[in-house]
């Protein structure tokens, strides 16, 4: 309902623009000013809800632990077919299973439906005086000046203004007068202002105050036009016994402006032989800054809401630790340390289903008695650990600036296996930049440190390089430098922008202090994907490409686009890897003011495995339609969603159902977008299944398939992340 709020909010603010021109302009003269605050008004109100002022807001503390959840693996974690980056495990609630989501008709949606029927019966209303305007204009004798048309009407003693088009009767008397006063309303293209004020009241149809302002415009209008014919006479007196006298002639269509406005005769009178307001009066319309600021204000502190898309002064987030420009220090904070069927999880609250009803612990709540408690019975190790880490991914790692050596997986591959940086307590990292050739068989000669990272980094640099017997895939006989980060927690490391104009500088790769997760196949291999991203797709064909390596490290690239049928087959059988279908790509900044120094940036890759007949439109229309639940994605909640469906035997979906659930509003954003794909899907009739996966891009967080069921032919997962993609590539079918 955010278009509603959204309108509400845009119409209250346009109540009060009313409110203060009715208190502080009502019977001034400078009717040119309070024409541009109307109009500024109208416009005003309805961009001010898409505005914030984040400063004005309590400033945020990171990390946000209240919904913290990484794991660290113990061993390298197998991943079930089909694959994904790294298998975690979520200590969650089970769901209820085999349930159909009903969707009720609610208060809110008949709300919406009713706003939907006041906007179709507006907008008929105003086709039908655009129609009646059009069919008055039409084979009727006019004159053509340069600027306008003027259109006579026979037998008539109408007198009305259209844009460029002037509609007078051949029986209105002294019709030079009355066309001098329309010609005012052409010239300043008055017509302009109705419509816009038209077209805000087929959106607003509700809104009293709106009608008031177009009533004060049209007004205004009648006002000035007055004021400059009176002024080209040379009695006034004699234009205002004009009026008078034709006061009862017939006026146009409520969209143009008519010269006979039979109910603004006394006003006219009045504010044509009123004395004119003062220049100082003029001043009273700055109130229109202090109101603009008071409502800019109210947005941002008043209105709960997620369409503040602009926020003018963004607030300074508040770390936790101590922090400085240069890098992110450590902060304390107590954890749970979770370690259940080989998996270590770490989190700052769990939730576990007991006999009695659902029970929450958390670090600062557990008792001794309780871990004792879920070790017997619930086969837990807990534990009551403190972490200092400011930025984790799921996994447990602090999150890294986007590197790499492109081409030299293998190398980087063994590099990171090779190299044991075990730091000290204290130690900070740093950086060591390796010098080398590339002999004819493209195997690392002269190895050698260029830029000192210490003695210990130089010599754990220095020795995986020398011990890497592999080819570098680059071109031989020549020289290379590499920047290699030693990285614990200090951001200020990341500093080598001046080192890439080397022409010798090949990439920068990165070791951490502690293990990083591997990704491995179904079947125990290792593997890496092309950075080109899973699933992207060149004039249709699809551009995948993934490195295997075997049991004795070396690697073997496969092309998506250039596998036979025994190429996938070998993958999937033997290696027990599947080339992703699509995949949707958003980008992650860690810390908006650091961006530039520390390059706190990464770009997370929910991909999707699915059959053929589901990646292309279907694959498309659900990512786009799909509302992640605003609660989860606040906090930071992944989770699975397993619908079954119907296939009939013109490929369309019907009876979908929820075979097992994600909870946290997950199942109902799943069937929802499930149900509004209206297009044939070019699959077997009958009984399928889909798992709608949704990631979380923030904590790099995949939720595991372990451990559910499909019903009837699974058609794969489709990953949804809790961010509006960037990148979103899947096949054209």
């Amino acid at each position: 309902m955010n278009w509603l709020h959204y309108l509400a909010e845009a119409n209250i603010y346009l109540s009060i623009f009313y409110m203060v021109q009715w208190l502080l302009m009502r019977g001034d003269t400078h009717y040119q000013l309070k024409r541009f605050y109307i109009l500024f008004g109208c416009v005003v109100a309805y961009i001010l809800p898409v505005l914030q002022v984040g400063a004005l807001r309590p400033a945020q503390e990171l990390p946000v632990t209240n919904y913290m959840v990484y794991t660290i693996p113990t061993e390298p974690a197998k991943i079930q077919q089909p694959p994904v980056s790294v298998s975690f495990k979520e200590i969650a609630i089970p769901a209820k299973t085999g349930h159909i989501i009903e969707e009720p008709f609610t208060f809110e949606d008949g709300i919406w439906y009713a706003y939907l029927g006041g906007v179709g019966i507006a907008l008929v209303l105003f086709l039908l005086k655009m129609f009646t305007l059009f069919r008055l204009a039409r084979n009727k004798p006019y004159s053509k000046n340069r600027k306008y048309k003027i259109v006579y009407l026979p037998g008539s003693d109408e007198a009305f203004s259209f844009f460029n088009y002037l509609f007078i009767g051949t029986t209105a008397s002294a019709s030079q007068i009355i066309i001098r006063h329309e010609l005012v309303h052409i010239r300043q293209k008055h017509s302009a202002d109705i419509m816009l004020l038209e077209f805000f009241k087929i959106i607003n149809w509700f809104n009293p105050f709106l009608y008031l302002l177009q009533s004060s415009l049209r007004t205004l209008h009648e006002y000035i036009a007055d004021e400059q014919t009176a002024s080209e006479t040379t009695d006034r007196f004699a234009y205002a016994t004009f009026l008078l006298n034709n006061a009862y002639g017939t006026g146009g269509p409520s969209i143009t402006q008519s010269f006979f406005t039979n109910n603004l005769l006394k006003k006219r009178l009045i504010m044509l032989n009123k004395q004119r307001s003062g220049k100082l009066a003029r001043l009273k319309y700055l109130v229109t800054i202090p109101v603009c600021l008071l409502l800019l204000c109210s947005s941002t502190l008043v209105f709960s809401k997620n369409y503040g898309w602009f926020d003018l002064h963004p607030a300074k987030k508040k770390m936790t630790g101590r922090y400085n420009s240069n890098h992110l220090n450590h902060g304390e904070q107590k954890l749970l340390k979770v370690t259940q069927n080989g998996v270590t999880t770490i989190t700052n609250q769990l939730t576990v289903n007991q006999a009695n009803g659902q029970v929450l612990y958390t670090a600062n709540s557990i008792t001794e008695e309780e871990k004792l408690s879920l070790s017997k019975k619930q086969h837990m190790k807990v534990e009551v650990v403190e972490d200092s880490i400011v930025f984790t991914t799921t996994d447990g790692r602090l999150m890294l600036p986007v590197v790499g050596v492109d081409g030299y997986y293998q190398m980087d591959h063994f590099l990171h296996k090779h190299i044991n940086f075990n730091a000290s307590k204290d130690e900070r990292g740093g950086l060591v930049e390796v010098g080398f050739g590339l002999d004819n068989n493209r195997h690392i000669t002269d190895a050698k440190i260029v830029k000192s990272g210490g003695a210990k980094l130089d010599a754990l640099a220095l020795d995986g390089f020398k011990s890497y017997k592999g080819i570098v895939n680059d071109d031989p006989g020549r020289n290379y430098k590499i920047v290699v980060y030693f990285f614990t927690h200090d951001y200020s490391i990341f500093q080598t922008d001046s080192l890439s104009n080397d022409p010798e500088f090949a990439g920068e790769l990165i070791i951490t202090n502690y293990k990083y997760p591997i990704s491995i196949t179904s079947k125990g291999y290792e593997y890496d994907e092309s950075p080109a991203g899973p699933g992207y797709i060149v004039n249709g064909k699809p551009q995948g490409r993934v490195i295997i390596y075997d049991k004795d490290g070396e690697g073997q690239w496969y092309y998506q686009n250039k596998c036979t049928a025994d190429d996938f087959s070998l993958l999937k059988n033997k290696y027990g890897y599947t080339f992703p279908s699509a995949s949707t790509s958003v980008i992650q900044f860690m810390h908006p003011e650091n961006v530039k120094k520390s390059k706190l940036a990464y770009i997370y890759d929910a991909t999707s495995y699915l059959a053929t007949p589901y990646s292309g439109q279907f694959y498309n229309h659900v990512i786009d339609s799909v509302v992640y639940p605003e609660q989860a994605k606040k906090a930071l909640k992944g989770g699975v969603v397993i619908l079954g469906f119907n296939l009939n035997g013109s490929g369309m979906i019907s009876d979908i159902k929820v075979e097992q659930g994600g909870g946290n509003g997950f199942d109902e954003a799943a069937v929802n977008a499930l149900q509004s794909y209206k297009l044939p899907v070019a699959d077997e009739a009958g009984r399928h299944s889909i798992a709608i996966v949704f990631c979380v891009a923030e904590k790099k967080y995949r939720p595991s398939l372990n451990g559910y069921l499909m019903a009837g032919k699974y058609v794969g997962e489709l990953a949804v992340p809790d961010m509006k993609p960037m990148f979103k590539f899947g096949r054209s079918n």
